[in-house]
């Protein structure tokens, strides 16, 4: 029997709990903040300015926007040694999730999946932050040869079990010894601080028609937009770089990979539909998932980009 959508976040909220719970030890009791030891402050992730207004504060972080390019981001954010502690010894609430799930991830997956064998070559592919391989094990039934990244090691082991290869450490500590026509990150881009960093190294790491693929959330998303800080994109910790459709395609110039294809999923039009009709936005019961009061449907809102998460397929720039 299919999830409801309701059934649906249900089920996330533990994952939004066990999240939380997990921020307490970085609390300051006095403020409700995270504790000074562990922040920093930085430059925006995208054009490397330091001007921007800050938006709203959530569970112990700041969420600011540049005033250069429009990017969302948490600052200060997390160090590095913090962030790491936090992943490592992080809950294995999401795998549940994701296992236990029918068909909501295998569709993401599978049309993650399309895009990616239009746009390169099928072969190997590695998932950055793969959590207990759901997504790989999709993969390899559609003759992907599979690799995976991990630093839950709870999610490693359950990966490693299925006969992945699967790495437990950070990915420029491995020496891998080939190329790859894929390298996936399904929800983990926006844990990244050093997005262009990363992006690079992973560009040397592609077979000359490699893709790389993004799923990410939109910050221009509709319901992010209404929402704000209601909204569960922003956390507040993990979510460290929200990007839309314009920070995203700059980040890509900046590291001379060119945007093949962009799309947007996850409509989130119930959740609108709850929270305009003054109810919680996730639980809430509105009958209408369809539509927008008549205004805007589910074609309409991804034609124009606005869905929750953005699929992105980036290959080198020629």
């Amino acid at each position: 029997m299919n999830q409801t959508v309701k059934e649906l976040h249900k089920e996330r909220m533990k994952l939004w709990n066990a999240s939380i719970a997990n921020h307490a030890k970085y609390i300051d009791t006095t403020n409700g903040l995270f504790k000074d030891e562990f922040i920093e402050y930085r430059p925006c992730p995208v054009c490397n300015t330091n001007d921007y207004l800050t938006l709203f504060s959530k569970e112990g972080g700041f969420y600011v926007k540049c005033f250069k390019c429009s990017m969302i981001y948490i600052n200060p954010v997390f160090t590095d040694e913090a962030l790491n502690d936090y992943y490592e010894n992080n809950h294995p609430v999401q795998a549940q999730i994701v296992e236990s799930s029918d068909s909501f991830y295998d569709n993401l997956y599978n049309k993650g999946l399309d895009s990616i064998e239009i746009a390169g070559s099928k072969g190997t592919i590695l998932d950055v932050g793969c959590s207990s391989g759901v997504f790989l094990d999709l993969a390899k039934n559609r003759n992907w040869q599979t690799s995976g990244i991990e630093l839950n090691v709870q999610e490693f082991n359950m990966a490693r079990q299925k006969g992945h290869k699967v790495y437990n450490t950070l990915m420029e500590n491995i020496n891998f010894d080939s190329k790859f026509d894929a390298i996936t990150l399904w929800d983990v881009f926006e844990h990244i601080k050093g997005g262009e960093f990363y992006l690079n190294m992973m560009k040397n790491l592609l077979t000359p028609s490699g893709v790389i693929f993004l799923q990410i959330p939109n910050s221009d998303a509709l319901a992010a937009r209404i929402l704000k800080e209601k909204c569960n994109m922003f956390d507040g910790l993990e979510h460290v770089n929200l990007y839309g459709v314009n920070t995203i395609r700059q980040l890509a110039e900046r590291c001379r990979l060119k945007v093949q294809d962009i799309q947007t999923v996850i409509p989130e039009i119930g959740v609108i539909n709850n929270y305009l009709d003054y109810d919680d936005p996730y639980l809430g019961n509105a009958d209408n998932k369809t539509d927008i009061y008549n205004l805007i449907d589910e074609t309409m809102l991804n034609d124009q980009l606005l869905g929750y998460k953005l699929q992105v397929t980036l290959g080198e720039a020629k």
